[in-house]
């Protein structure tokens, strides 16, 4: 069921929090349009240096994307939302979106986080890697052998098969080499995922480690069809019985839920535009609005810095 919010309502602080929210999140989209698509290495910063050491596998490349996937989101939840009016809130349709601003953000922000440049060379390393390691599964996937396969989609299956065994283990093989030429020494299995990334980004962030990794659990569980997870952050409305012993009932979102998940959206692209500006040389990519009103006191996890 989709909400509809109006600037006044019943659930008076989240109403406001979300109101200041939608006014947070126009602002952001509005400078990422002034920002453009920048480059985040200038000649001289400490993000260019990084390119140079790990180069062909450059870490601006992979930061760039993963504030474009944050910032696409972001702007995509603004879209949803903004009815012109009124606050479109859809009951679960938000979440997905929050959470991949959340993990586009915190791994923005886990590559370039570290002041040990080794350290951030091998993170840009392992996440390479971790990239390898999943395209390979995706097509070992797409090409299992099926008991209904012909002669001709058993050879293009088996030929596609060793063809990709051959790609993987040589790019696997020169993020070995050039790791051990710069002096690194890999985690074979990839990067952490993004529950022990976040953890590891929580004091860039400024706060707890459960509040940050808290609310990507929550969030991230949000984005699966589990009824226990949804009845436990939603709004359930009883309605009249039904006469023959069942209730009827709809679900909405709980606005306190809502603010919750953007507030750890808006925080996680904050930082890592923050971050990622500094260890650029691009101090102009962080955003701040001196014109925005001061926030409600709702929530601690905008930690209003």
């Amino acid at each position: 069921m989709v909400r509809v919010v109006r600037p006044g309502g019943d659930e008076a602080e989240a109403n406001e929090r979300l109101n200041w929210q939608m006014q947070v999140l126009r602002s952001m989209v509005a400078h990422d349009d002034r920002t453009g698509t920048p480059d985040i290495a200038r000649p001289g910063s400490e993000l260019a240096g990084d390119d140079r050491v790990t180069a062909p596998f450059h870490t601006s490349h992979l930061v760039h994307y993963a504030l474009g996937v944050a910032s696409d989101a972001l702007r995509t939840t603004l879209l949803l939302m903004d009815d012109g009016t009124d606050i479109r809130v859809p009951m679960i349709g938000l979440y997905p979106l929050l959470r991949t601003v959340i993990e586009g953000s915190a791994l923005a922000t886990w590559l370039v986080a570290p002041d040990d440049r080794l350290e951030r060379v091998k993170r840009t390393l392992e996440t390479r890697l971790s990239d390898l390691i999943h395209d390979d599964k995706a097509v070992i996937v797409a090409a299992t052998i099926e008991p209904s396969d012909n002669a001709a989609e058993l050879s293009d299956k088996s030929k596609t098969l060793r063809e990709n065994a051959r790609r993987v283990r040589a790019e696997k093989r020169r993020l070995r080499e050039h790791a051990a030429r710069v002096g690194v020494e890999l985690d074979l299995s990839g990067r952490p995922g993004f529950g022990p990334l976040l953890q590891a980004i929580a004091p860039v962030i400024g706060m707890s480690i459960g509040e940050v990794r808290g609310v990507w659990h929550f969030v991230s569980g949000l984005t699966h069809p589990s009824l226990s997870r949804a009845i436990s952050m939603a709004d359930v409305e009883l309605k009249q019985p039904n006469g023959d012993g069942t209730v009827t009932a709809t679900m909405s979102a709980n606005l306190a839920t809502v603010n919750l998940a953007i507030d750890a959206a808006l925080l996680g692209y904050k930082t890592a535009l923050e971050t990622v500006g500094r260890r650029g040389g691009r101090d102009d990519l962080a955003w701040t609005d001196a014109s925005l009103p001061v926030p409600p006191n709702f929530r601690r996890v905008w930690n209003d810095r």
